[in-house]
């Protein structure tokens, strides 16, 4: 007997088919069924144990918010990155294994051994067909070309499987998690490593198949970056209280009041040099600007709503969160892609401009717009540091180490260098991502350089451990980055409305 149970959660949902524990027979007899292919045998018992499958494969819809959630890569035939209108309930497909794992590990699922998806189609009693032993017609399934597409999910009543399972024969083919290993089916022979390389198993036939190819013990082995027109998936759970629960992330927030203040630097002419070249310079066009930092004039006044920024850095332990709930790609410095405690409450780096967009659209913040980050830093009385109008020391920032030595120090251990509002490492330790692209001043915040998707260099603010002076720490400092650049002296901190 079949049980559907559906889970619904403000991020996706789904219909799920409970598939009892038990033996089944999987593979083919080839005196039985001269039709089998010779990587289907020797037929032999395995035993499962409960598990549930979704009742369909994964839509373009359901992936959507996946991509939406977490930044991922959409999948190439989408219109202007757009899913078609038309094709939301179509199963989603030009997506490799690898993007296949990260939805099922971001929604708390995963990948169907190729055994648990062949007990789902064929159930307990050997059947060859989902529907049983009669050949496939145009009413159970959609195959040998008769539509020369996909087609919605779910509309081949016919085709259920005897566990009340949907698709499982043509539209598209399935990835499953399996390697394509000889029989006999064994769990742990190594076939369900998730890091080795090689090729692994897809199940059901696709639309373009004839009805040999849509047999439930049929199996072919595809290379893990493959991606075409008739590639899909769908998830299996052996919790569903697992499914969506997403970690939070805790982060200690400060709130900035709403108000005016004055951003950018204007510096009084004084006759002769720079009160100290160190911090200020003399600038090539003119005496008594900073050098090299005309890129922060004119000041002008610039009027903000109320927002809340992050006292800290974002850590490797608060992006490991992000990490583990989604499947994404670790920063390549964590030792075999785990955070060291010694790590842990170090700022994360080694992240570009994509690996920050996906981790806040995941947690539901944002980073901060260029205005946003100075007026925390300085607050409103136009201080040149955080802490004042005095130069920086070592008791103040981590700054001016040098390439072979410098790394980046716990957040948090400098108090007495913290902004007007309470930000700790504003100044120094890494330089901070904003949301704002880079161009002159005075700051336009409806001019298009808060569009998050064209592809300008964007702000950093605040220097870093490798700044030689203090005038790259200063509130006022900009520098500029390419999104693709991830480095050792690179972070970011968030915000949110309100």
């Amino acid at each position: 007997m079949s049980l559907s149970q559906r889970a619904n959660t403000t991020q996706i949902s789904f219909d799920w088919v409970e598939i009892p524990s038990g033996e089944f027979r999987m593979g083919s007899d080839p005196i039985e069924e001269v039709v089998a292919y010779r990587d289907e045998s020797p037929q032999h018992q395995i035993d499962l144990p409960e598990f549930f499958m979704s009742a369909k494969p994964i839509t373009n819809l359901q992936y959507e918010k996946f991509v939406k959630s977490t930044g991922h890569k959409k999948p190439g035939h989408w219109i202007g990155g757009e899913v078609p209108q038309n094709r939301k309930e179509h199963p989603v497909t030009y997506i490799d294994w690898d993007d296949a794992n990260q939805f099922a590990k971001w929604c708390g699922a995963r990948l169907p051994t190729e055994a648990e998806w062949e007990k789902s189609a064929r159930g307990i009693d050997g059947r060859k067909f989902p529907w049983g032993e009669d050949d496939p017609t145009e009413v159970n399934a959609n195959f040998g070309n008769l539509i020369g597409d996909t087609t919605e999910v779910g509309i081949y009543k016919e085709g259920t499987s005897i566990f009340g399972v949907l698709d499982l024969s043509g539209n598209v083919w399935e990835w499953t998690s399996s390697l394509h290993f000889d029989y006999p089916y064994k769990f742990d022979d190594g076939r369900e490593n998730v890091d080795t390389w090689g090729a692994r198993v897809v199940r059901g036939g696709n639309y373009l198949h004839s009805g040999k190819n849509i047999r439930c013990a049929d199996r072919h082995s595809i290379f893990p970056t493959a991606r075409d027109i008739y590639i899909g998936f769908r998830v299996v759970t052996d919790d569903l209280s697992k499914i969506n629960q997403k970690s939070e992330i805790d982060f200690e927030w400060k709130r900035v009041p709403a108000g005016e203040f004055l951003m950018g630097s204007e510096f009084t002419p004084i006759v002769g040099e720079a009160p100290d070249p160190e911090y200020f310079g003399v600038s090539k066009h003119g005496a008594n600007r900073p050098a090299d930092f005309d890129n922060e004039i004119p000041q002008h006044k610039v009027l903000l709503d109320k927002y809340r920024i992050s006292k800290t850095p974002v850590t490797n332990a608060q992006y490991e969160i992000f990490t583990k709930a989604t499947g994404y790609r670790v920063p390549g410095h964590w030792p075999e892609g785990v955070v060291t405690p010694e790590l842990a409450n170090h700022p994360v780096v080694y992240v570009d401009w994509a690996d920050v967009q996906a981790f806040c659209t995941w947690s539901g913040v944002r980073l901060p717009t260029e205005p946003q980050w100075e007026r925390a830093a300085r607050g409103i009385d136009g201080r040149i540091w955080p802490w004042g109008n005095f130069p920086p020391n070592k008791e103040l920032a981590n700054y001016g180490q040098t390439d072979k030595t410098g790394r980046t120090n716990p957040v948090g251990v400098y108090p007495a260098g913290a902004s007007p509002d309470g930000l700790f490492d504003v100044a120094g330790n890494v330089w901070e991502m904003v949301g704002s692209a880079y161009r002159p001043y005075p700051y336009n915040g409806s001019d298009g350089r808060e569009n998050l998707d064209l592809p300008e260099e964007y702000v950093l603010r605040g220097g870093s451990f490798y700044s030689p002076h203090g005038r790259y720490l200063r509130t006022t400092a900009r520098s500029m980055n390419y999104q693709f650049r991830r480095r050792d002296h690179i972070g970011f901190r968030v915000v949110q409305n309100g």
